[in-house]
């Protein structure tokens, strides 16, 4: 059985929150939900430290099925239904508001802030607690560190720009307005904050997400090649992790499996929910016919999915599209299933955050940008296991490695000898192939501003996400709200 632990939090936490948010939902404030605690009779012991690492992430929670659904009906993935209610209408036609309770960024300064305070705390376990050691404490401040650094870049995202936390709680002073940095701004502090934990001589210390982080700063950034080199870090892993190369294949019982019991399965990281104990994902209620169906899949995604040709011709996407993405009923009504996919316990789907295709696909994105084209279509198609010949020194043990689509058995993507960008071209195809891989996963809108971004084009987005509606006048109107990059981020409370 799944379960997540919590961590009561100081009343600084709100008074601070305060400060950087401006006015948020009531129960954000809502001082009753814990009480202060001492960190000189907290801090004691290893399990003090793990609960409160635990706790920090529970906001993780609230994250992440509200980027689920916001990326969505922001890109061209999900449509409303009749059961729509009216703030998710208006993220669908991006009538976007500050006070809408799906975009409230109030659960990211929880987190960062409940890190905030655990992170000075630690080191006085050391002295009370002999198995708490100096490579614990190391490895609890670096994935903090690292979930803290992912707020940040999520909110920047979202909101173009973020309100900064004084990490020493103690300085704060709420009458000075916080330190608000634009999206560039932010990355950089990021990659400089990560990069005081990586150790070329041991660059395995920290945990994997650690590499994905600062390899999708740096391809947000366009340094494609130190982009690369923290992706690709990422997926040797350790020891050279075998699963995360992408052996073998998946069968329909596999890759089903990848969202019934995330942890048993080749991830990175997922948020896990729990309805029996009271955490429920609130994705299967919005999107199960069976249940509230107040969003569904657009017609878009479906096709993207029967449009795909397997390798011995016949048409479809067996192994992710209809059973497995989305499902339909008996009339023929169309809904999304991936989060559905474990029968026995509704409304406990995990949420993921980073998972090996993913993975696989920015680093493909990587190697693009930086001319490595065969490269590329090898992580795309059918992995390094189909090269002819030697294989390039830093791929020598990626023997076994399928690729994205080769382990779903899908026909191989190839660049015809009449295309005259072949780099952008590519990056088309695994935009395409991210569209299906991690449907539904909140990476979709993010996927379409940072390639808008790199090529100076907005009508890349625009075109995109104004093509899921069906009414033309709503489709022009809103591809002409989206070629402006202003609207591509959310409204944010600001305190001056």
């Amino acid at each position: 059985m799944k379960t997540i632990k919590y961590i009561f939090r100081h009343p600084i936490t709100l008074i601070l929150a305060l400060a950087i948010l401006g006015s948020c939902s009531d129960d954000f404030f809502d001082t009753e939900t814990g009480g202060r605690i001492d960190p000189s009779k907290h801090y004691k012991s290893y399990l003090d430290a793990d609960l409160s690492y635990t706790g920090a992430f529970t906001f993780l929670q609230e994250i992440a099925e509200k980027q689920v659904l916001v990326d969505g009906l922001r890109s061209d993935q999900i449509d409303i239904t009749a059961n729509s209610d009216r703030e998710m209408i208006d993220i669908y036609r991006h009538n976007l508001t500050s006070d809408n309770q799906y975009l409230d960024p109030a659960a990211y300064y929880k987190m960062i802030i409940n890190i905030n305070e655990t992170l000075p705390n630690l080191a006085q376990i050391l002295s009370k607690d002999r198995d708490f050691d100096q490579k614990l404490y190391e490895n609890f401040k670096g994935a903090l560190v690292t979930m803290r650094c992912w707020a940040y870049f999520t909110l920047a995202k979202l909101n173009g720009e973020v309100g900064m936390v004084d990490e020493d709680i103690s300085n704060f002073d709420p009458s000075k307005p916080p330190t608000y940095l634009s999206k560039d701004e932010i990355i950089n502090v990021l990659i400089n904050e990560l990069l005081k934990y990586y150790d070329e001589k041991d660059i395995y210390r920290y945990a994997i997400d650690h590499y994905i982080l600062l390899g999708e700063l740096y391809l947000e950034k366009n340094d494609y090649s130190n982009a690369a080199r923290f992706l690709k870090y990422a997926c040797d892993g350790p020891f050279y992790r075998v699963a995360a190369a992408l052996p073998g294949t998946y069968g329909l019982e596999l890759w089903q499996n990848l969202f019934i019991n995330s942890f048993e399965q080749s991830l990175f990281t997922a948020v896990p929910y729990s309805y029996v104990n009271g955490q429920r994902n609130y994705i299967e209620e919005w999107t199960n016919y069976e249940f509230a169906y107040k969003v569904k899949p657009t017609s878009l995604v479906i096709h993207a999915f029967e449009n795909e040709t397997q390798k011995s011709g016949d048409p479809g996407d067996i192994y992710r599209g209809y059973g497995i993405t989305y499902d339909s009923t008996s009339t023929g009504e169309a809904y999304i299933s991936k989060y559905s996919l474990d029968k026995g316990i509704p409304h406990s789907a995990d949420v993921i955050l980073y998972r090996v295709a993913d993975v696989h696909l920015l680093l493909a994105e990587a190697l693009n940008r930086q001319g490595l084209h065969d490269y590329a279509l090898y992580l795309l198609n059918d992995g390094f296991s189909s090269m002819v010949g030697e294989k390039p020194a830093d791929y020598t043990k990626w023997s076994r490695n399928k690729g994205v689509r080769g382990r779903v058995y899908l026909d191989r993507k190839k660049v015809p000898a009449s295309v005259e960008n072949t780099t952008e071209y590519i990056e088309d195809l695994i935009m395409e192939e991210r569209f299906k891989e991690l449907a539904f996963e909140g990476k979709r809108w993010f996927d379409l501003v940072r390639i808008a971004t790199r090529r100076n084009d907005p009508s890349y987005l625009a075109d995109r996400v104004s093509a899921k509606y069906s009414d033309p006048a709503e489709a022009e109107a809103i591809r002409t709200k989206l070629m402006d990059p202003a609207n591509w981020y959310l409204p944010i409370p600001k305190v001056e």
